[in-house]
């Protein structure tokens, strides 16, 4: 028996199988978040993370089939994060224009106050396998599904088909992506009110032709 499994068998003791299972796996999934987002996912291995998070290398498979089944568990919970964060800052403005300001601001707030978010989501997951590629468009079509939910009432739908404005939503969700991207990658270097009225003004610019209203309430 390993010390890592007689520390499982201390810490965990008079607790019911289940919850062992889920507390050695939540233990799992914050070992592997901090191993990716700081090392890397290529420079990680299940025995770095098995020891990170004190559990025997025998109880991860329990929990997940192999270190790209983690990462993408790990890639699911940080998106849920940033979409969360969208979605506070949604539901606090009053026009379509506070709306996305707000929501913004809590994105890149959010990455910028943990680092390990964005090097995960926006770098450490590309190009692992298709599994993961898709997994990483599906977070890109749930962004532009808050989109347009967003500002479909305030869309020309009869000039702007439904079809062609998510195409341009897309687009649009690609262009936050990127401008995110190259702010981490300049080491946040420039303000993040700055960042949020960089993307504000893309967004704007992207409502103001496919939207009848002017004032966009």
């Amino acid at each position: 028996m390993t010390a890592s499994e007689l520390d499982d068998g201390r810490r965990y003791r008079g607790a019911a199988p289940g919850q062992r299972q889920h507390e050695r796996r939540i233990r799992l999934l914050e070992a592997a978040t901090e191993a990716f987002g700081v090392d890397g996912y290529r420079n990680t291995t299940v025995t770095t993370i098995c020891a990170a998070a004190g559990v025997g290398k025998r109880y991860f498979y329990e929990s997940f089939t192999d270190s790209e089944d983690l990462l993408l568990e790990v890639y699911r919970e940080i998106a849920a994060k940033m979409i969360e964060a969208i979605h506070t800052g949604l539901r606090e403005g009053d026009t379509v224009d506070t709306q996305v300001r707000v929501g913004l601001t809590a994105y890149f707030q959010l990455i910028r106050d943990d680092p390990r978010i964005p090097r995960i989501a926006f770098f450490e997951i590309l190009g692992v396998s298709p599994a993961v590629d898709r997994a990483y468009y599906d977070v890109l079509d749930a962004l532009v599904d808050i989109c347009l939910a967003l500002i479909t009432p305030h869309v020309d739908l009869e000039t702007h088909p439904a079809v062609s404005v998510r195409t341009v939503l897309f687009g649009l969700v690609g262009a936050i992506v990127v401008i995110a991207q190259k702010w981490v990658l300049d080491a946040y270097r420039q303000p993040t009110a700055d960042v949020v009225d960089s993307a504000c003004l893309v967004v704007s610019a992207v409502l103001a032709r496919i939207g009848p209203d002017t004032d966009r309430r």
